[in-house]
């Protein structure tokens, strides 16, 4: 965790906060690495002969690739999102290609907000938190966690599942809660009434309450909220909702979001929010056949700029 002159732990809001600040920008880039969309010079040429060897092989590209997008877009992204379930799917080996992305992206100092939804009863909760984070316990000492600056969690168990992450907020981490998501079945549930108010803002009541002993000074909540930009009019109440936590807008670029959905919607001196496009920024040379890391460099600053004209 990054620490202030007098060797305290800042606070993830003002961590995030200094970084769209400090670039102007809302970019957050995911890494959403799939072997099939890896340019040729990263995929893996050989086929492995046994199946530890051929998850290696893949989780190696991983780590290759989503560094090299990390070190192209690194001047122009506010944060990125690398999407745990990729990483997870090749076993022992993609965890620590995720943990070594990870560590790439805060070498270049920026924000890292593992995309991990997790959500379950406290105790599993807290072991969640505990690889997510800063490690388990050990028999001669804490072994060493993943090493997230945030995650994203499920509130779909209610209050007492989502406190194992809110309780690491004081040690410098942040939560982004599901509040309204991107996804093409989203409002089936989420925009049913529940006592006069559609469920997504009583889940956005249950952030604003669990964020309020968490603001840093900028003025944010260590407590945000992921709310889509495919479903504009319910962003717009989740911020009227939130006014004082950062949202986390997936849904930009290959879901069909643009940057009209957060017009009018930043909050504060920092924006309030981080936009999220993962397939149209590290998969831009599939455009043109050129080097991955200039396409996604490219891709990251046209986002950015399309962006500032309605954040800014």
């Amino acid at each position: 965790m990054a620490a202030d002159g007098a060797g305290r732990v800042r606070r993830f809001s003002d961590r995030l906060a200094d970084s769209i600040l400090r670039r102007r920008s809302v970019v957050c880039v995911g890494l959403d690495p799939v072997l099939e969309r890896l340019p040729p010079q990263v995929r893996p040429q050989a086929a492995a002969t046994a199946a530890a060897e051929a998850a290696a092989a893949v989780a190696a590209a991983f780590r290759e690739f989503c560094c090299g997008v990390i070190s192209a877009v690194a001047d122009v992204a506010a944060c990125v999102k690398p999407q745990a379930a990729f990483f997870e799917q090749y076993g022992a080996a993609g965890w620590q290609a995720l943990a070594d992305v990870v560590r790439c992206a805060r070498e270049h100092d920026l924000p890292v907000i593992v995309d991990a939804k997790r959500g379950d009863i406290a105790s599993t909760a807290a072991a969640y938190a505990a690889a997510l984070f800063d490690g388990a316990p050990g028999p001669q000492g804490p072994l060493a966690g993943l090493g997230a600056d945030a995650v994203t969690v499920n509130p779909y168990l209610g209050e007492d599942a989502l406190e194992p992450f809110v309780a690491r907020c004081a040690g410098g981490h942040g939560v982004f809660v599901l509040v309204r998501t991107s996804n093409p079945g989203a409002a089936g549930l989420q925009e049913l009434d529940a006592g006069g108010r559609p469920l997504y803002l009583r889940v956005a009541d249950l952030v604003a309450r669990l964020g309020a002993a968490h603001v840093g000074e900028h003025g944010y909540s260590d407590v945000g909220a992921v709310a889509g930009a495919t479903a504009p009019t319910s962003l717009a109440a989740v911020r009227q909702a939130l006014p004082q936590a950062f949202l986390l807008v997936p849904g930009y670029g290959a879901q069909g979001g643009g940057a009209a959905a957060v017009r009018g919607l930043a909050a504060g001196d920092a924006a309030g929010l981080v936009v999220n496009a993962s397939r149209s920024v590290i998969y831009a040379w599939q455009q043109d056949g050129g080097d991955y890391r200039r396409a996604a460099a490219r891709a990251a600053e046209a986002m950015r700029d399309e962006l500032a004209r309605v954040v800014w």
